[in-house]
């Protein structure tokens, strides 16, 4: 069976864009071996993902597992909270994910379910089930990876933020031109095929490429996926299917304002903060970067 398209998505977010992350993973799974426990070594209990929306975090997570070969178990925090009684409902997640022998423990928007936790406003149930779920992270032995992912990491009690330093906290942030320009090759491959496809030479010039990446600056991956497929769309309803120019998808970036640029001052706060954790992404080496890690300017801009 042919990869899916949220494979493809998976893999090419990682190479492209989140390489640094991508090779903590690749020593995580050498970890794993069980030559790896003759130095009483194991890999790490927790992970966490952290970045403005839109970046790829739960995507990454899900990637994580499959490269782990784990199993991926989605833990809402805030429905276990919410449940009848939430004491039994985590105790029941834990135990399923230690019976899983391999699981990735994926609690996605983590930080939404401690709004209020100084406040007490859910008369202590979160700050009493954080306080196990704490004790279990650090005493669990079974092959259990916690991976979370948040938007405000100081949502987060401190104490429980630094149960997932063996792991690392890492900064998922904005895709910059290279990871960009894969993005959008990988949905224009599904939709345009024929221009875009295995094999096809690609029918834009690097300056052209360059001029639309710098139009896109500051797009989230799933901004980019949708243009795509409105410009798949828009061409089927014009009667030219599976054709696809420049001047399209151009057009489909007048149509809508980044959300970068919506939430401009939250997001900065969250990027000016990211010196706070490890970067997922290194720099642009690519031949779309602004400027070459020598800090000579490339010959796209000039």
């Amino acid at each position: 069976m042919p990869p899916s398209v949220s494979d493809l998505w998976c893999n090419i977010r990682f190479a492209g864009g989140l390489e640094l992350l991508d090779k903590y993973l690749n020593d995580v799974v050498k970890l794993l071996a069980p030559e790896a426990k003759q130095y009483n070594l194991r890999p790490p209990k927790g992970m966490l993902f952290w970045g403005p929306p839109g970046t790829g975090k739960s995507l990454s997570a899900k990637l994580t597992a499959k490269k782990l070969g784990y199993a991926l178990l989605a833990m809402s925090w805030g429905n276990i909270l919410g449940s009848a009684n939430p004491d039994r409902a985590l105790a029941k997640i834990l135990e399923t994910a230690e019976h899983l022998g391999g699981c990735v423990l994926f609690a996605d928007d983590f930080d939404k379910g401690f709004a209020g936790w100084d406040f007490n406003a859910d008369g202590g149930i979160a700050r009493r089930l954080s306080q196990k779920l704490l004790t279990w992270m650090q005493e669990q032995t079974s092959d259990v990876l916690m991976l979370a992912t948040v938007k405000r990491l100081g949502m987060l009690p401190s104490e429980l933020i630094r149960r997932f330093d063996d792991g690392g906290i890492w900064f998922v942030d904005l895709p910059h031109n290279g990871a960009r320009y894969e993005i959008f090759n990988l949905h224009l491959a599904k939709y345009f095929p024929q221009q875009f496809g295995e094999g096809q030479q690609n029918p834009w010039s690097d300056r052209q490429w360059y001029s639309l990446l710098s139009d896109y600056a500051g797009a989230t991956p799933a901004e980019i996926a949708n243009a795509v497929k409105c410009c798949a769309e828009r061409a089927y309803c014009q009667g030219r299917p599976g054709k696809i120019e420049l001047a399209d998808l151009r057009y489909q970036r007048t149509q809508f304002v980044l959300s970068s640029q919506r939430s401009s001052e939250d997001i900065q706060a969250i990027r000016n903060q990211a010196s706070f954790a490890k970067p997922a992404s290194g720099e642009d080496t690519s031949k779309f970067a602004t400027t070459k890690p020598d800090g000579v300017t490339t010959m796209a801009k000039r």
